[in-house]
């Protein structure tokens, strides 16, 4: 296992700590979900994969000359979550929710920002973001029990994700070589911060 790749995922490892002690996942989890909660995780779904999705395209152009072999990758990857803001966003529907709250959107432009940003200055860390997710969704999402609401999101990266993650884990061990310790730490600690971003984005939805 490369360097990179046994440092991400140790940060999942992390993350999912996290998660796994967070009341709200764990009653996610048990299937047992009250609506109000529920609308939430489907909302903070919804703003993680837009902005997740043009961040990944952003660093697909960046690295368009630079590396062709990882903007290759990168667009996969964002093709591979095409739709996935909208499926989310029919979930909300077919609950009678029609319109996404706008109380968060100071934080969700910073966040937006935040990956804008990397995408531009140094696009491996969105590398980073997308391993830590992906990897996330594909461990989580399967232990999910079956939901009384419409759950189209939950199912399709119960069933995706896994598959994602293994994509993503080759992308890291042919990018490896390249990269020294400095790289390692930055990719690491953008992914952290990523994570703690999606919290505050479920907190204040």
């Amino acid at each position: 296992m490369s360097n990179l790749e046994c440092s991400l995922d140790n940060e999942v490892q992390n993350y999912l700590e996290i998660l796994e002690k967070n009341e709200n996942v764990q009653i996610l989890q048990s299937g047992s979900i009250t609506l109000d909660i529920y609308k939430k995780f489907l909302k903070t779904f919804y703003f993680i994969e837009d902005l997740s999705q043009k961040a990944v395209y952003k660093a697909a152009e960046n690295t368009s000359e630079s590396n062709p072999y990882l903007s290759k990758r990168f667009e996969f990857c964002a093709q591979g979550e095409l739709g996935h803001a909208q499926i989310a966003l029919k979930d909300l529907n077919d609950l009678g929710e029609e319109t996404l709250e706008s109380n968060n959107k100071d934080l969700i432009d910073e966040y937006n920002e935040f990956l804008q940003k990397e995408a531009d200055e140094y696009p491996l860390g969105i590398l980073g973001h997308s391993y830590l997710f992906e990897n996330v969704s594909g461990i989580l999402f399967p232990k999910t029990s079956p939901l009384d609401y419409p759950s189209k999101f939950i199912e399709v990266h119960a069933k995706e994700d896994p598959g994602h993650s293994l994509a993503i884990k080759r992308t890291v061990r042919n990018i490896e070589e390249d990269l020294d310790n400095k790289d390692i730490v930055r990719i690491i600690n953008f992914s952290k911060e990523s994570g703690e971003y999606l919290i505050k984005v479920f907190e204040s939805c």
